[in-house]
């Protein structure tokens, strides 16, 4: 995964301590889907609200909330919004959408927006499908993952994200290991903190699932 505060964060982990494990960030995800004038899906609503250990890392990293009130004020919010959504080319930004079975080809984050609430830092945005796609009733599917699970992501019910199109609903399929995949889980979990996993794409294999079918 390529956040911008991923370099900052392994820092910080690796000057001492207990041994880490993978996962090392822990990330609430909701998902939206936007639908234009025609009932085609034009773009999907992204929100990432981080745990409090990796927020203290982006405060004290940026030196966010100088005065110290609680409270982002413009400068804050523009140096989260240029680190975690001016992605590198190569970046996906851990979305990926697949329709009719194939791989969906997504754009670059539009209209981000930062929030603190409860000692954790929210980071929102819109990322526009390369084109807009009709969804039938054979399902779309959205996952979020990292796919060496450096960072873990839980997608939460949608809440303030708008109303689907009629005939059109969405289904959260939380991610549920079977015996070999707990047998994965606790041999990540035994990895130093500057190792990586040697199975590629592990963290799709972790991934929970939104589907989105229409008609």
């Amino acid at each position: 995964m390529f956040h911008y505060f991923w370099s900052l964060l392994l820092c910080v982990m690796c000057l001492g301590g207990p041994a880490g494990a993978h996962p090392h960030v822990f990330v609430d995800a909701r998902t939206g889907f936007i639908f234009d004038a025609d009932g085609q899906l034009e773009a999907l609503r992204i929100s990432w609200t981080y745990d409090e250990f990796t927020t203290l890392i982006l405060f004290e990293s940026l030196n966010l909330d100088q005065d110290g009130d609680g409270q982002f004020n413009d400068a804050d919010r523009a140096a989260v919004i240029e680190g975690e959504t001016n992605w590198d080319p190569e970046y996906k930004g851990d979305v990926y959408l697949e329709v009719a079975g194939q791989d969906f080809p997504l754009g670059r984050p539009e209209g981000a927006a930062v929030t603190l609430e409860n000692n954790r830092v929210e980071v929102s945005f819109d990322l526009p499908l390369s084109q807009p796609v009709m969804i039938g009733d054979m399902p779309a599917f959205l996952r979020l993952y990292d796919p060496v699970f450096f960072y873990a992501y839980t997608i939460l019910p949608t809440v303030g994200l708008g109303t689907l199109p009629e005939g059109c609903q969405s289904q959260i399929v939380p991610f549920e290991p079977d015996a070999v995949e707990r047998v994965l889980q606790e041999k990540l979990a035994a990895l130093g903190r500057e190792e990586a996993p040697t199975q590629e794409i592990v963290g799709r294999l972790f991934s929970d699932e939104v589907h989105l079918t229409c008609g």
